[in-house]
Parts: C-alpha cells; sequence; structure tokens
C-alpha cells in the first residue's frame, strides 16, 4: 500500500478504514528492514495510540495476534492491547510478546480482569514482579495455576504471599510440596499446617529436599519440646514408665492409663523405653498413617490385642479416623503374629540403624 492510499485511510476516519490503515501500518512495521525497525516503531506506535481507540475488534485483534511476537514492537501499543477487555484481543500479547518486560507485565496484571490475569499466570517466563502481583490479587486458580508453572521464577517475597494462602487451600499446598525451589523459611512456615496425610506423602515421595528437611525438623523440635518437659524430678508418670519398662508393672496397665487420657508421647517414652530405641524415633510412629511398626513395637513388648484396642480408638480419635478404620487395625492387631512382628522389627532396625534387641517378659531386652 502506497502513500497516496495510507493518506486516504486516515482521511475517510471511519471504523473500518482506520482499521485497514492499522492493518496496513502493522504490516509496514512488520516486514520492515532490522535497520530500519525502530525508527518505523516509533512512527508506528504514534498513530496506532492515535486511532486505536476506533478500532472495531475483529481489527483489534488481528492487530494483536500480528505484533505480539514482534520484536521492538511499540509497548505502549502491546500494553493497550493486553489491557483490552475482549480477551480475545488481549491474549496473544498475554501469553506470548516478549518485548514487555517483568514491570510491565506486572502493571499490567494490577488492572486486568481475572481471565487476563490467568492468562499471565500461565507465561513460561514468568518472573519475580508479576508473580507478587499475581500471588496477592489472584484468587485460589491463578495461585494453583502460578505455582505448579515450573518455568515461572518465584522470588522469596512471592513464596511468603503463597504460603500464607495456601492455610486453607489445600490444593496449593500440595502445589507448593512440589516447589523444589521453596526457601527454606517458607518451607518451614508450610510444614507447620500441612496434614498428616500430605506430610507423610512428601516424607514418602522424598522428592523435595528442602520440604523433606523442614518436616524432620519440626519432628525433632517437638519432640526437644516435650523431652524438655519431663526432665527433673519424677512424677508419676515417670514412675509408671519406668516400672513398665522394668517389668513391675504391667505394660497393659500403663498403655490403657495413657491411651485413655490421650497421652501419646508417654505412649511413645513406654514403648521406646522397652524396646531400647531412642524417643525422637518412636514419637512419630504414634500418628502415622502406616501402622505397622507401631503395631510391632507393641506386640514384641507384650501388648495384648485388649490394651491395643485403647490405643487405636486413641489413633482414630487424634487422627479423626473413622470407627471402621479402628476396628479394622484392631482385627489385623490380633492377626499379627510374633514371628512376623519380630522380622519387621528386625527390618527396621537394620534400616534406621538401631538394635535389634527384643524384651525380655521381665523387661530387659535381650539380643536377638
Amino acid at each position: 500500500m502506497n502513500a497516496a492510499q495510507l493518506e486516504q485511510l486516515a482521511r475517510n476516519g471511519s471504523a473500518s478504514s482506520t482499521g485497514a490503515l492499522v492493518a496496513a501500518l502493522a504490516e509496514l512495521f512488520c516486514t520492515a528492514e532490522e535497520d530500519e525497525r525502530e525508527r518505523v516503531s516509533l512512527i508506528f506506535g504514534d498513530i496506532v495510540m492515535r486511532v486505536l481507540d476506533r478500532v472495531e475488534g475483529e481489527a483489534r485483534c488481528a492487530l494483536s495476534s500480528r505484533i505480539a511476537g514482534e520484536a521492538n514492537a511499540p509497548k505502549e501499543v502491546l500494553k493497550t492491547l493486553a489491557k483490552d477487555d475482549d480477551l480475545e484481543v488481549a491474549l496473544p500479547v498475554l501469553e506470548g510478546s516478549e518485548s514487555l518486560d517483568d514491570d510491565d507485565l506486572a502493571a499490567i496484571a494490577e488492572v486486568v480482569s481475572d481471565d487476563h490475569l490467568m492468562a499471565l499466570a500461565k507465561r513460561s517466563d514468568v518472573q519475580p514482579s508479576l508473580a507478587k502481583v499475581i500471588a496477592r490479587k489472584g484468587d485460589a486458580p491463578h495461585l494453583h495455576t502460578l505455582t505448579r508453572n515450573h518455568d515461572a521464577v518465584l522470588c522469596p517475597e512471592c513464596f511468603d504471599t503463597l504460603v500464607a494462602r495456601a492455610r486453607r487451600d489445600e490444593t496449593l499446598q500440595e502445589a507448593l510440596a512440589e516447589r523444589e525451589d521453596m526457601p527454606k523459611p517458607a518451607a518451614a512456615r508450610l510444614v507447620s499446617f500441612l496434614s498428616r496425610e500430605l506430610t507423610q506423602r512428601v516424607k514418602d515421595l522424598n522428592s523435595n529436599d528442602t520440604l523433606v528437611k523442614a518436616i524432620a525438623e519440626k519432628a525433632a523440635r517437638e519432640v526437644e519440646i516435650q523431652l524438655r518437659e519431663f526432665k527433673g524430678a519424677k512424677s508419676k508418670t515417670d514412675q509408671l514408665i519406668e516400672g513398665a519398662i522394668a517389668g513391675s508393672v504391667p505394660m497393659d496397665k500403663a498403655l490403657t492409663i495413657f491411651a485413655d487420657k490421650e497421652r501419646a508421647f508417654e505412649i511413645a517414652r513406654l514403648l521406646a523405653g522397652r524396646m531400647g530405641w531412642p524417643e525422637n524415633v518412636v514419637v512419630p510412629l504414634i500418628t502415622r498413617e502406616d501402622d505397622l511398626p507401631l503395631m510391632c513395637l507393641c506386640r514384641l513388648s507384650g501388648v495384648t490385642p485388649e490394651a491395643y484396642m485403647k490405643l487405636a480408638r486413641m489413633r482414630g480419635k487424634r487422627m479423626r479416623l473413622s470407627s471402621s478404620v479402628a476396628s479394622e487395625a484392631m482385627r489385623r492387631y490380633a492377626e499379627l503374629t510374633d514371628d512376623k512382628a519380630r522380622a519387621q522389627f528386625t527390618a527396621m532396625a537394620k534400616k534406621l540403624r538401631l538394635p535389634a534387641n527384643l524384651p525380655t517378659s521381665a523387661g530387659s531386652p535381650t539380643s536377638h
């Protein structure tokens, strides 16, 4: 299209003529030689910004698709198109423009609709400024999409915001658990409210070192606090535990007393002392979803099915398990043989590099 034709379109002033003018100018810009591209971009941008509000939707869509991926495309034109109320117009720029930097995209994110924001969250080159806006402004679907976009670069401040908003959003917790780039402080805050199920899943998968370490450190802190609470003069609790370990108090009696009072930590101390294992190893077993290790310790410590029933009910209450789950646990405990318990215990001890000694009926360990 020559200069006279362009001038005629400009003078016409109709919406269709203005659209044709913009399309022609866009084509001139996109086909300009490299050494002319910057100069043409300035002229193209100046003219388009003057008339863009008169361009019809179809023509704006065509313009957006044509220039979104072009280097040196006028920023003001791109930003205006990205904020267009018509999502079809905005999408090519929101999804693929490389001419807008992180600050440009963050500013756009502040003012656009939820649908526009979702497109930004899916970009393959999300950088910290944009990520922070999405994390602060977005609804749950935006947060899930951003967090599961593993090409997105999230800064510590963004992780802090996401973790804070994940407290009542288990889907977001799961997405965050998959982020291996999560900083240690954010990981520590996240594990403070993870469900037991998700915590166990993270430990089993062992694919996020930062989160696994944060879980281990949390468990260690809890055990340390509980241990400190029991230091000092011997209480009736200490005397009961020591008596059961030594064999002067029946194991069933001690375990039943603690289970009735929902004293999980004391039960762990009791079993740890009976088996000669560290308390911080046994404590997590009390509320672990897989209850076979706990069953083995109880069986080898001489706990009867009747007493284990009390422990199963306490676990069910603490872990919010159904009555059928607790009943099934009691059935499996009744069917657990000493030989199977001994084999499982020996395997656990080897894996954890702990003593594989079994207690005698009197309470003192004997090597097997």
